[in-house]
């Protein structure tokens, strides 16, 4: 059984995988099952890039909505269409 407080601090225990676009994030933690959404931003003194976590999806959550999972894979299909479309 897992710990709720290790549980709630999955980003120290797993390092997950992220890719950037424009000024924002996604950084997926398989393990867990939990996809972050947020904002990248410079540290004005030192320069340092650092990332603030906006949103989190959570896996289970999303795949025991009746709705949920079906309405974000279409929304994602819709999207790779207009970008298809837009290249």
């Amino acid at each position: 059984m897992k710990n709720k407080e290790t549980e709630n601090k999955y980003w120290e225990n797993e390092k997950g995988e992220m890719i950037e676009f424009g000024n924002y994030f996604m950084r997926c933690y398989d393990q867990v099952g939990k996809v972050q959404f947020g904002v990248k931003y410079f540290n004005p003194k030192t320069g340092e890039k650092k990332y603030a976590t906006k949103f989190v999806l959570d896996r289970k959550e999303l795949c025991e909505s009746k709705e949920g999972l079906p309405y974000l894979r279409e929304t994602l299909n819709e999207w790779k269409e207009w970008a298809d479309n837009n290249d």
